[in-house]
């Protein structure tokens, strides 16, 4: 594990830097062919984008990305949050919480998924198994811009709440200006609603529902130790457009945070060659595998 927990900083800033790639090629390619069919292609790409920068995000909330903390924040913040409306700082306070406390009361998910009502119960929404039709449903109201603006919403009402200090929210006004204002004066607005902002509040989003779903939603094994969430060894499009840079290896993240994303796939091989594990844990061989095990039969 102390090998596995190594950092390699090339790694995590190529990640980001293949991510922005992605984005602004798919964005000169739709923009050169434009049809609405590629338009429909690039929003869920773009999407997916977003997914993923979040998911980088995310490691940095674990300080896995850059072994200077406050670099690893504020490349994190720059290149991954902002740009998706949250902060690694107010993130990782819920997401530590989710990690400490997971499946029990004070699980930092039950604030930022709403997961329960106020007296402790499962809310309605977050009640498995569903038929299918109600899983769908759900995962196509989160996709229908309505989630998404308030995510955005509840990510500039943050800023301020969560603040570590003035001077960052001052920094992240001056980001989000000095964007949009490059944009206008570029004559390009136009591009940041049919390009971000679609994206974001679209497929984006049911990117983020359909993973919490896989990862911790009706979770059912022979032993207590592993049912608190499943690994989905998702296929290589899923990878792509659904769960991207091995998020979906979620057991092995939570039992082993300290592992960064490129060596989850080593980590998991090297679970899965133990006896116990391979009888016990709760391993998926797609993402629509590990929905199945959502759905009421």
């Amino acid at each position: 594990m102390r090998e596995l927990s190594v950092l390699q900083p090339g790694k995590a800033v190529a990640a980001i830097a293949i991510e922005w790639v992605g984005i602004l090629a798919a964005i000169a390619l739709c923009e050169a062919v434009w049809h609405p069919l590629v338009y429909a292609c690039v929003v869920v790409w773009l999407g997916a984008r977003q997914h993923a920068l979040t998911v980088l995000g995310h490691d940095a909330a674990h300080f896995r990305l850059l072994p200077n903390r406050q670099w690893n924040d504020w490349v994190a913040n720059l290149t991954t949050q902002w740009p998706t409306f949250v902060t690694v700082e107010g993130f990782r306070l819920y997401h530590g919480e989710h990690h400490r406390f997971t499946g029990t009361a004070a699980d930092g998910n039950r604030t930022i998924w709403k997961t329960h009502t106020a007296d402790g119960h499962m809310s309605a929404e977050w009640t498995y198994p569903k038929t299918s039709l109600a899983l769908g449903l759900k995962i196509l109201r989160r996709a229908v811009f309505v989630t998404g603006l308030y995510w955005i919403l509840r990510g500039m009402v943050g800023m301020v709440v969560l603040r570590r200090s003035w001077w960052q929210v001052i920094a992240r006004l001056s980001f989000y200006g000095v964007c949009v204002g490059g944009l206008a004066a570029a004559g390009l607005l136009q591009g940041f609603w049919l390009y971000w902002l679609v994206p974001y509040c679209t497929w984006h989003m049911a990117c983020q529902y359909i993973r919490l779903i896989c990862e911790h939603s009706a979770v059912h094994g022979t032993d207590p130790a592993y049912m608190l969430t499943r690994t989905t060894l998702a296929r290589w499009w899923e990878r792509w457009l659904i769960v991207p840079r091995n998020i979906h290896y979620h057991i092995e993240h939570h039992w082993y945070p300290s592992v960064p994303f490129y060596k989850l796939p080593a980590l998991h091989a090297h679970l899965m060659a133990q006896p116990e594990f391979r009888k016990h844990a709760v391993v998926t061989t797609s993402v629509l595998g590990s929905l199945r095990q959502c759905i009421a039969r």
